[in-house]
């Protein structure tokens, strides 16, 4: 079951390794998208702004997501030391 456990510690590591780096791109993103709009009258960063929203979205969800695994886990490991597994 160590094994198992280590495996549950990294894929929550790289979920919110995952989260940050779509975050950073998001902001990335809007950033562009602004500079983009100074020569297309705003219409760069109207096209950016649904995309960043989507990172930062999708970037929530995984985050959420390595939480979630995370707590039932917790929750996995504490009824197993409670029954005296």
């Amino acid at each position: 079951m160590k094994g198992f456990d280590d495996e549950v510690e990294k894929a929550v590591k790289r979920a919110g390794k995952a989260s940050g780096w779509l975050f950073a791109i998001g902001v990335l993103t809007l950033l562009l998208g602004l500079f983009a709009s100074f020569g297309t009258y705003g219409f760069g960063f109207l096209v950016a702004l649904p995309g960043a929203g989507l990172m930062f979205a999708l970037g929530v969800i995984i985050n959420l997501q390595g939480m979630q695994l995370m707590e039932i886990w917790r929750q996995g490991r504490r009824d197993r030391e409670v029954s005296g597994g």
